[in-house]
């Protein structure tokens, strides 16, 4: 997740996070960082982060070996969190 940037043009390399299937999300806010509220919202969501309070929430996990299942289940189960294949022990 990408938060800042309010001082001007952003450069980014996409070469890599694309290899990764990575994302890159961004939030203009313009006008809105002035109300107090969303000063503070935004302050204990960085807060948040460092103090990595964040919990991923996992919906499901597969073996590795039904990988088709995971993705018709993703696809098509509405998941409430993510979906994890693991390699068979």
């Amino acid at each position: 997740m990408f938060v800042g940037n309010a001082g001007g043009t952003l450069q980014v390399e996409t070469w890599q996070p694309m290899q990764n299937n990575q994302i890159l999300l961004g939030v203009f806010m313009g006008p809105l960082c002035e109300r107090s509220a969303v000063h503070s919202a935004v302050n204990e969501l960085l807060k948040s982060a460092a103090e990595k309070r964040f919990q991923v929430v996992i919906d499901r996990v597969f073996p590795l070996s039904g990988a088709s299942k995971a993705h018709e289940y993703a696809e098509t189960g509405k998941p409430l969190g993510r979906v994890v294949m693991m390699p068979s022990t």
